[in-house]
């Protein structure tokens, strides 16, 4: 069979290739992108150059930001419904979705969700281990549909055909990497493989072939569809920050040989019309009359009316523009994937894709939600055609908001917020706008449904702050009773009443102990109880209520 790539293919593969380069970093990224300054370089100070050079990873980590913001988000998602088997695979058990342990959180985040962003296009293939029949029950414990990676580069061809509103593959061809293993049963080389998937009456034809296209084996899936799931945005997000992080690979390498090379002063001497015999002459070949002897505890001579020798320290100018280049480089690069985020595109190819275009979607972290909630869709779907189990299908929901600030950034505008709220004179007002403080803070943190309750709460509370700095003011002021001010802060109704009552036991106990008795002065005559005073004095300092730390003051047992 004649091996050929899909014309879409060879469109891409120069850009996932250098997608793949810029992504992983390391010593291949810079062997392959590391220029020479120009002809004038030769390849000996290149390749002295080369070792010293950083590797930049500005784009990488801009990007993966955006995935965190993704993945924090996964603990949200709802998935119901599906058979036994499912809930249990994609929780982990039975050796999780991977045969690997995992979980289909950290699968999509880690497998999928990665190349997705990073190169813009991955499949996922689901299998299943083909039974004999004769097997027990325990080695068929862990049979089970499980899932693994194709990356963009080894989707080689397909074909796809309209089955209804879905356009689904009828013809798929993917690159892959087979091990050889020794007699001993360790592996010891791979070599390039080639699997091809052909949708037939009777099911789907899997073909096994190598490198030259010949078939080494086939199997025959009991399944309608084939089992192969593409997660496709309409651009890599390193699509136009690429160049950027090749230019900084190559400014910064510059800087540090220049830093290096040229970060020596040099000797200067002014010389007359006659050469002085003590300087360097390239006519001579007498080493010694070549050389000179510099430092600073030896004196020269020079000529009346010159300049004295010194020594020069190159220019930091031309060092300090590519530095400032470099920090240009590396805020652009931000800034420019923030816009190709809020660009993003799915590329979905079934009617049911067209709907979820037309959701009111507030960013393209919600895009790409989508685009995942709707891949692993798929993926439940195959896995239950492998088990034949069709009756309770799973129901997967992503969360529908996302957010890239920072939990300081959130809590920052939520009080600016609620400062205006409260110049506001509209109490229906005032509640929108803590409604709004609520979101930026907890949106992204907490479940829909608590979400909802906190806003509920909002709307129904009788007053619009419970800062107790506030209200202390407020009753301070008297423009605020300290009931009305208890329940603003939350407590029941009647514990402002509690308050007042044990506040007035306390004014009176500390009045009483200001009050103190002539006896426990030494002054007897003019005492009431001239016999026991000073021992009532005693007790009473000693009182819990008159301490700050409500305890007895006595003094502790002895050591």
């Amino acid at each position: 069979m004649k091996l050929v790539q899909h014309p879409e293919y060879w469109a891409n593969i120069h850009y996932w290739t250098k997608f793949r380069y810029v992504w992983v970093g390391g010593e291949e990224f810079r062997e392959q992108y590391l220029k020479k300054y120009s002809v004038r370089e030769s390849q000996e100070d290149f390749n002295l150059r080369k070792p010293i050079t950083p590797i930049p990873s500005f784009a990488s980590a801009a990007v993966t930001d955006i995935k965190n913001a993704i993945f924090q988000r996964m603990s949200d998602i709802v998935r119901s419904g599906g058979s036994e088997d499912y809930q249990k695979v994609i929780g982990g058990e039975l050796g999780g979705v991977d045969l690997r342990g995992s979980t289909i959180n950290y699968f999509i985040g880690n497998e999928v969700l990665s190349e997705l962003l990073f190169i813009g296009k991955v499949g996922v293939y689901v299998d299943m281990q083909q039974l004999t029949g004769y097997e027990s029950l325990a080695e068929t414990q862990y049979t089970h549909p499980y899932f693994y990676v194709y990356k963009a580069e080894d989707i080689i061809n397909w074909r796809l055909s309209k089955m209804g509103d879905y356009h689904e593959f009828d013809l798929l061809l993917l690159k892959e990497r087979i091990l050889n293993y020794t007699d001993e049963g360790l592996p010891d080389q791979s070599v390039e493989a080639y699997r091809l998937l052909t949708r037939t009456p009777e099911g789907v034809l899997v073909q096994f072939l190598d490198v030259n296209g010949v078939e080494t084996s086939r199997i025959q899936l009991n399944i309608p569809k084939i089992p192969f799931v593409i997660f496709e945005l309409n651009q890599s997000l390193l699509q136009n920050i690429a160049d950027h992080q090749i230019a900084l690979l190559n400014l910064e390498s510059s800087d540090i040989a220049y830093t290096l090379k040229s970060n020596f002063p040099f000797y200067v001497e002014q010389q007359t019309k006659m050469t002085s015999p003590h300087l360097k002459s390239e006519e001579s070949t007498d080493k010694s009359e070549n050389e000179i002897e510099v430092g600073g505890t030896v004196g020269r001579r020079y000529p009346i009316g010159a300049d004295a020798p010194s020594f020069i320290n190159p220019s930091s100018e031309p060092l300090s523009i590519s530095m400032q280049k470099q920090d240009k480089l590396k805020e652009d690069i931000r800034s420019l994937v923030q816009l190709a985020l809020s660009t993003i595109q799915p590329r979905f190819a079934s009617a049911e894709s067209k709907q979820l275009d037309e959701r009111g979607l507030e960013s393209g972290l919600s895009f790409i939600g989508l685009i995942l909630e709707h891949g692993e869709r798929q993926l439940a779907v195959y896995f239950e055609k492998y088990l034949n189990h069709t009756d309770d299908p799973a129901v997967i929901s992503y969360p529908e908001r996302y957010s890239l600030k920072s939990d300081s950034e959130r809590i920052k505008e939520a009080n600016d917020l609620y400062s205006l709220a409260l110049k506001i004179p509209s109490t229906t007002a005032q509640k929108e706008v803590a409604k709004i403080a609520a979101k930026k803070i907890l949106e992204t943190k907490v479940q829909r449904s608590i979400l909802d309750k906190i806003l509920q709460q909002i709307d129904d509370a009788k007053y619009i702050t419970s800062d107790p700095e506030l209200l202390y003011k407020d009753i301070e002021t008297g423009l605020v009773s300290t009931g009305t001010a208890s329940q603003a802060r939350g407590y029941p109704e009647a514990e402002s009443e509690k308050a007042e009552q044990d506040h007035l036991r306390r004014v009176i106990r500390i009045q009483q102990a200001q009050v103190s008795d002539p006896a426990a002065r030494g002054v007897y005559d003019i005492s009431g109880q001239p016999i026991s005073a000073g021992e009532q004095e005693k007790k009473l300092s000693q009182s819990a209520d008159l301490q700050e730390s409500a305890k007895k003051a006595v003094r502790g047992e002895g050591k």
